[in-house]
């Protein structure tokens, strides 16, 4: 039981469904922060993106996708050792940002690294815009959106009000 282990080494995170590594949970990691990087505002590690991004793979996923994930997750590693001979956790920042755009643009990526990186990356913007700093700090929550206004404005039925319509 993790709660019970009293060892330096790092211990994964527990899913229900899931059985990761802690190597695969530092790459998910290392992935996350070229994506989402510190810079004057919380990273996306910092922020703890990468367990917003476990629990809903476990939780939300179908088996199908589950398993297209870890596949993904899996090969990613052993495709860059393959094409930059070296593993992805030890590049430097602008190393690993370059490697994930050519990978997430290449056409020549295979479909389930090309679709763990495309999930990863929606995935952790929408973890980020979740958090409790981006919704208390960078997009302040408004109770009641826009200030009331007693003035009266005549709408032109020939005008679109909504501009995305």
């Amino acid at each position: 039981m993790p709660s019970c282990n009293f060892s330096p080494d790092r211990i994964p995170i527990v899913l229900n469904k899931l059985q990761i590594t802690t190597d695969e949970e530092i790459l998910l990691e290392s992935i996350i922060d070229t994506i989402l990087p510190e810079t004057d505002t919380p990273g996306g590690v910092a922020l703890k993106v990468q367990n917003f991004i476990w629990i809903q793979m476990d939780d939300c996923a179908s088996p199908e996708q589950q398993a297209s994930y870890l596949s993904g997750l899996r090969g990613f590693n052993g495709l860059v050792r393959e094409r930059y001979y070296d593993d992805f956790i030890s590049l430097d920042a602008k190393k690993r940002l370059e490697i994930l755009t050519a990978l997430l643009n290449g056409e020549d990526t295979p479909e389930a690294i090309h679709g763990f990186l495309n999930n990863t990356k929606h995935t952790a913007v929408w973890g980020y815009k979740n958090t409790e700093y981006y919704l208390t700090n960078l997009m302040p929550y408004k109770l009641i959106p826009g200030a009331f206004s007693y003035q009266t404005i005549t709408i032109n039925p020939n005008e679109k009000i909504n501009t995305n319509a």
